[in-house]
């Protein structure tokens, strides 16, 4: 081995710029794929940071039509805690959108409200001050907040001496007792500050919460969900009427924000994957081009008793050397490529979890490593064979023999893998640039240009501030105001509030009884009556709201056309009145809209229900403002803010957007992955390009005596080329079929980001082989042409 690897080395300081090119091709290869591993391994596979994150557990009511809206109350919870055979602890939160003051700039943000032994149960260290503690339960404890370390620098713009000073949470006082590190996220990366949920607050049976448990060491999966399905006997004896038939899930914790970004990391990986593939093809076709020339070298070695498996190894050290250096080069590849991708993640309108923890450490040195020996062992497996066949007597006596048959045999199988290969990453980019360009042509129910959005949230979600806006009436009255004076903002055409805003990633539903006596629930929005016309949603019968209706007036309400359909299918809906929850008949509809995108691209259209603000005023921490303006929609931003904190300056307004703005983080997920796939499309045609342009050029050499005895035998060139086109196109064409074939069972993966275009899409798929197809022809054109024009006397003098 030690000799193989010393004659290694002589060769490849013999054969300086072939070896460079390899190490080039492969470095790259091994790079990104490096660093991509490291997104990957750091999102989605290595063990969340918490203390015992196996045995960690979430408890969930199964979802089910006659349970609809059922959650886990505080009665509920305080049944689990009594759990202690299955759990050494049992932990409620409930996420909250709190309101900051007394800051420079009032702010919102999501806070969570967690049972203090949360931190304990974690693991969790505060890098400044201390997490909550179980005496910060206690009734009369103060009351204290713990911030992360993304808000701590934001807003107090890290302050040592943060911990002690008291802060304005949605007007009420807190006192700051510590800071957490940049890597913790409990439960999502979104959560900016953490504060106890109180016992007076779980004194109220129907606040509802999420549970998070930890399992007693040994306790399974299995005997944990057993335990729960007798808690759900219990409810249904305590309550038959409503829990009969309730389920509780029981399944291992995962931070919530992980399934939206785990297909399309590993889409990702795949695309990449699929570009080292295609170098490595390229690779084995130059190394495979150097065993023929040295047929003669090993003819001698195995005359002088070389055995095949002796030879073989020879040629694999001599690939593994080569991919060794090759890795070398792509850890520091990996490095800026990591650099480039991390922001470019960051860029992204959306918060990735566990990206601090993204690293080039020794999950992702050991990753190379084996990439380097598959590679090694790849890239040698075409010279290898070659050997096997290679005949002693005939390169001896100075001929080539048969070999060059033999190893444009294999010339072939790597051209149809890189043809196949290249077509999978082309049909994937096609299909992600088809419907990218569906979603951002598709009609959206309104009209988003010159329209500006930005959220004036009143309280929490569960509560309103205090002294101020506990009524509904003042809450109407507020916004009314703010109205108002934006109205006469000069270009300025229309202006609106609504509680949620279309894609803002929220959603508020009314309950409603079915015929058949179960519950479910529909998207209702509150908007004030010129809601559509800022938003340019047409109306296709009835009326909008107006003034008049309010508060005291008859209740009313606006259908979307899909809900009008589904309720009085063939009958004018106009003057019929919504269902309510039981007997109560609910609100009459007054008009009927046209169907808008709701919760996202992505999503089908769902019933909606409109209600006029003053009327149904719910969801106020959402509350966003729409305007429609004459000219640029930022330009009245400032003059909106100044008009909302002239009626009260302790007023946050956040999330200042063009409703074009709104889309375009709503669709992040096509663009993102149509982003990603183009340009490793074009790496890969780039490659494909290059490698048939090697192979075709190089069997184009080794059939010099053949063309020049075919031209003097009167030969055309047209023939000459189309011969030489058509030996080089067979492989080509052959490698497209099969990966058709493999195309129309793995693409149907993008079929989850696809937007109105089938996986198997014939138009892409027909697209994809003709491009590969077209570069494959261009790139076999020049060896071709240039081999029917040499002189067959030149040609015929050729050993």
């Amino acid at each position: 081995m030690t000799r193989d690897i010393l004659w290694a080395l002589r060769w490849l300081r013999g054969n300086r710029w072939f070896a460079a090119v390899i190490v080039v091709i492969l470095a790259l290869g091994i790079g990104v794929n490096s660093a991509v591993f490291s997104i990957v391994d750091a999102v989605l596979l290595r063990p969340l940071p918490y203390h015992s994150a196996e045995r960690l557990v979430r408890i969930d009511v199964e979802p089910s039509p006659k349970h609809w809206g059922r959650s886990i109350l505080a009665s509920d919870y305080r049944q689990l805690q009594g759990r202690r055979d299955v759990f050494d602890a049992v932990l409620a939160y409930r996420k909250n959108v709190v309101t900051l003051t007394d800051i420079a700039t009032p702010d919102q943000v999501f806070c969570l409200e967690t049972s203090a032994g949360t931190f304990s149960v974690l693991g969790a260290v505060a890098q400044l001050g201390r997490p909550l503690i179980a005496s910060d339960d206690a009734p009369n404890a103060v009351q204290v907040v713990v911030l992360s370390d993304r808000l701590w620098r934001r807003l107090f713009h890290a302050d040592p001496s943060i911990t002690g000073r008291t802060i304005t949470v949605s007007d009420h006082i807190y006192t700051v007792v510590g800071v957490m590190p940049a890597e913790f996220g409990f439960p999502s990366s979104d959560v900016e500050m953490w504060t106890p949920l109180r016992p007076d607050t779980m004194t109220t049976d129907n606040v509802s919460v999420a549970i998070m448990a930890r399992t007693k060491p040994g306790t399974s999966l299995s005997r944990a969900q057993a335990a729960m399905e007798i808690v759900a006997k219990n409810w249904a004896l305590r309550d038959p009427g409503n829990d009969a038939g309730v389920r509780l899930i029981v399944a291992p914790w995962r931070e919530t924000l992980d399934r939206q970004y785990e297909l399309s990391l590993m889409l990702v990986f795949a695309a990449v994957g699929l570009v080292l593939l295609i170098a490595c093809s390229n690779v084995g076709s130059l190394l495979l081009g150097r065993a023929v020339q040295r047929q003669k070298e090993i003819a001698v070695r195995a005359a002088l008793g070389a055995g095949f498996w002796r030879v073989a190894r020879q040629l694999l050290v001599e690939s593994l050397t080569l991919t060794l250096i090759a890795s070398a080069a792509g850890v520091s590849a990996a490095y800026f490529a990591l650099q480039f991708l991390v922001e470019q993640m960051a860029a992204l309108p959306i918060s990735i979890p566990r990206m601090d923890r993204v690293a080039l450490n020794g999950r992702v040195l050991f990753f190379s490593v084996c990439l380097c020996l598959v590679l090694a062992c790849l890239c040698s497996l075409a010279p290898v064979l070659l050997a096997a066949k290679t005949e002693i007597q005939q390169p001896l006596r100075g001929g080539q023999g048969s070999a060059p048959k033999r190893s444009s045999r294999l010339f072939s199988v790597l051209v149809a893998a890189q043809a196949a290969f290249s077509f999978l990453l082309l049909t994937g980019s096609g299909l992600l640039l088809r419907s990218l360009i569906r979603v951002q042509e598709a009609d959206k129910g309104f009209r988003p240009d010159h329209v500006l959005t930005m959220r004036v949230p009143i309280g929490t979600r569960t509560l309103q501030r205090p002294g101020r806006y506990e009524t509904r009436s003042r809450q109407s009255e507020f916004y009314r105001e703010v109205l108002q004076r934006i109205e006469r903002i000069p270009g300025v055409e229309a202006a609106s509030v609504v509680n949620n805003l279309p894609l803002s990633g929220f959603n508020t539903s009314t309950v409603y009884t079915r015929p058949d006596g179960s519950m479910g629930g529909v998207a209702t929005r509150t908007i004030s009556p010129h809601y559509f016309t800022a938003m340019g949603t047409p109306l296709l019968q009835g009326r909008f709201f107006t003034d008049a209706d309010r508060a005291g007036s008859p209740s009313v309400a606006i259908v979307n056309e899909y809900f009008a359909r589904q309720l009085f299918s063939g009958r004018d809906p106009i003057g019929q009145f919504l269902p309510g929850e039981g007997n109560v008949r609910g609100a009459q509809i007054v008009g009927v809209v046209k169907n808008a995108w709701q919760g996202g691209y992505d999503r089908p259209i769902e019933a909606e229900a409109y209600l006029p603000y003053r009327q149904y005023i719910f969801g106020a921490f959402l509350s966003t403002f729409v305007i429609r303006t004459s000219g640029e929609p930022l330009g009245v931003a400032d003059a909106i803010r100044k008009q909302v904190w002239a009626v009260d300056p302790n007023e946050p307004v956040t999330k200042v957007e063009t409703m074009n703005d709104v889309i375009a983080v709503s669709i992040w997920r096509p663009r993102f992955s149509a982003w990603v796939f183009s340009v490793l499309g074009g790496l890969a045609l780039l490659l494909t390009a290059a490698g048939i342009y090697g192979v075709a050029a190089y069997t184009a050499a080794l059939r010099t005596r053949e063309v020049g005895i075919r031209v003097a035998l009167g030969a055309t060139r047209a023939r000459i080329v189309a011969g030489i086109l058509r030996d080089a196109m067979i492989p080509l064409c052959v490698g497209l079929a099969v990966s058709i074939a493999a195309a129309l069972v793995l693409t149907r993966v993008l079929a989850s980001v696809l937007y109105e275009v089938s996986a198997t899409d014939p138009l892409t798929f027909a697209a994809s082989a003709l491009v590969i197809l077209t570069i494959g022809a261009a790139a076999c054109l020049r060896p071709a042409w240039k081999a029917s024009t040499r002189d067959p006397l030149e040609s015929l003098k050729v050993d």
